[in-house]
């Protein structure tokens, strides 16, 4: 069997920021779907229920833990500082690349040993909402759980390496294994463990999201060292990205705290609330998944390669780029959603258990969280703009600002419009937390935008609400010609007006010449048709 066109597809190196950004998000794409399969399944197995809320509650901690040392810290301090190593000492950075993989297995391994010892005082003063029954099967989920955050810890430092590297397939592909194993956890393993499969399920994904990584880790130069000399030889490295770990550990723990208090708030209202909050912010997550965090992560690299090189315009051009292709894809899918959110939530969710009531607040929540979508997907670009320049005190206040206020509005709001109120406070955090970094970053860059790119973004815009007020129009139209108690009906409606609604913004792109467009085009001509004729 020959294995090399395998292999080659794994090594897969993109050589352009937009390109690794439409091959990270065409992966996480697919990784998002199987999340979407994933949150189907669950509604349709437990509804919105009180099991459910238990189990996005157990999550809370281990989540913590995994976003305050590894997704919130290690991943973004650990690709500038390899970088600047690289630079000058290939086998330099390879040492900082053990000492990190041997410091996370000690401190997330010492710190998750500590949460499942005092699981069960933690969460009896989080989960206020709970019962004393509930809570006992939130400690037991979170303990087992407890694991995954070592798992995906070491796995985050080899995609940063991959990255690095330019291998953004297999590092994109690692989150879909991830949500494959959550998905055979509620398949096969539920109804044999019961809650206790789903945690099963989430360490198998997280062993999948590293074991997938290692052949194409083994292709580079890497050189596997655990020995504790290692930490004597790269005192320095360790030194810089202590220094700024400190600030970015507290801008993250800044926002674990807030969906705390979220999850908090949540147990206080009626039952299944944190279940449907958590369904709709999924969904409104996955287009910042798919092309805010995809372009991010593409473009962090190359900004930090360019910091270190001093490169000022350049590092200027890559910023404004990334940005205009983020707002390209962004902006019309926010629409889009919350056009289209009674379909999606209907098709995607609205099956077994999950009953109508469930599905209508679903579809609310998810318009709330939908007006902000855009600022929270902008500002995890913005973020990675102040890592790449090494600043993470800026990231911190802005964070601790924006997160503390929204907190407090969303307390308030929950209490007179219950889950509904919640959104309205989430989303208000995201624009505050938008705004704090856009106007921090602004002296940073020494450079002002362009009139053109304020031109660019009110084309987008309005582009985007044409395309959406047509595809809501078309809806409309055809709920009266086909009924939408028919699921069939609904299906084809919606195929039918999301297609006309993409394809006039589509159209409408061309015509104003927006660059973008004319990018994907020649990218989806030269991968797909001339790809073809040149295998053929």
């Amino acid at each position: 069997m020959n294995l090399l066109p395998f292999k080659k597809i794994l090594n897969h190196r993109s050589e352009t920021i937009l390109g690794a950004g439409i091959l990270t998000s065409g992966l996480t794409l697919i990784g998002s779907l199987f999340g979407v399969l994933r949150n189907a399944l669950l509604a349709s197995h437990f509804g919105a229920s009180g099991s459910l809320d238990i189990y996005y509650a157990s999550f809370r901690l281990p989540d913590l833990i995994y976003n305050v040392f590894i997704m919130g810290a290690i991943s973004v301090v650990f690709i500038p500082i390899f970088t600047e190593y690289w630079n000058k000492d290939h086998q330099k950075a390879w040492q900082l690349t053990n000492t990190i993989i041997v410091s996370i297995g000690l401190v997330v391994g010492f710190s998750a040993l500590l949460i499942a010892i005092f699981a069960n005082f933690l969460l009896s003063r989080i989960l206020v909402g709970f019962s004393s029954e509930k809570i006992s099967v939130a400690v037991s989920l979170t303990r087992l759980m407890m694991i995954q955050p070592v798992i995906l810890g070491i796995s985050s430092v080899v995609s940063g390496v991959l990255r690095v590297f330019k291998m953004f397939f297999i590092s994109a592909l690692a989150p879909l294994i991830y949500n494959l194993g959550i998905i055979v956890g509620i398949v096969y393993l539920v109804p044999i463990f019961g809650l206790k499969g789903l945690a099963y399920g989430v360490i198998l994904g997280a062993l999948g999201h590293l074991f997938i990584q290692l052949p194409s880790l083994a292709t580079t130069s890497y050189q596997a060292n655990f020995s504790f000399k290692i930490f004597k030889e790269t005192a320095e490295g360790m030194k810089k990205i202590f220094q700024m770990i400190g600030p970015r550990l507290l801008g993250i723990i800044s926002y674990q705290l807030f969906l705390v208090g979220i999850t908090a708030v949540a147990t206080l209202l009626k039952e299944g609330s944190l279940a449907i909050f958590n369904f709709a912010n999924d969904l409104q997550n996955l287009p910042q998944n798919v092309f805010a965090l995809s372009f991010a992560l593409a473009a962090f690299p190359r900004l930090s390669e360019l910091d270190a090189q001093k490169d000022k315009a350049g590092f200027f051009e890559v910023y404004k780029d990334t940005f205009n292709q983020i707002l390209f894809f962004l902006v019309p899918l926010a629409v889009w959603l919350i056009v289209f959110r009674e379909p999606i939530v209907r098709l995607l969710l609205g099956y077994g258990r999950f009953n109508w009531s469930a599905t209508l607040s679903t579809m609310e929540v998810l318009f709330i969280l939908s007006l902000s979508m855009v600022f929270s997907g902008i500002s995890q670009f913005l973020l990675r703009v102040f890592f790449a320049k090494k600043d993470t005190w800026r990231p911190f206040w802005a964070s601790a600002f924006s997160y503390s206020l929204g907190l407090l509005i969303s307390y308030h709001l929950s209490l007179t419009l219950g889950v509904k109120g919640l959104a309205v406070g989430v989303s208000v955090t995201n624009l505050f937390n938008f705004l704090f970094l856009y106007f921090l970053l602004k002296p940073k860059l020494a450079v002002n935008l362009k009139d053109h790119f304020w031109l660019k973004t009110t084309k987008i815009i309005f582009l985007s609400l044409i395309s959406g007020f047509l595809g809501h129009c078309s809806l409309i139209l055809l709920s009266r010609i086909f009924p939408f108690q028919h699921v069939i009906n609904l299906i084809f409606s919606t195929i039918i007006s999301f297609a006309f609604s993409m394809l006039s913004f589509v159209f409408g792109a061309l015509f104003f010449k927006i660059e973008e467009v004319y990018f994907l085009k020649k990218i989806i001509i030269s991968k797909f048709f001339y790809g073809r004729k040149k295998r053929e």
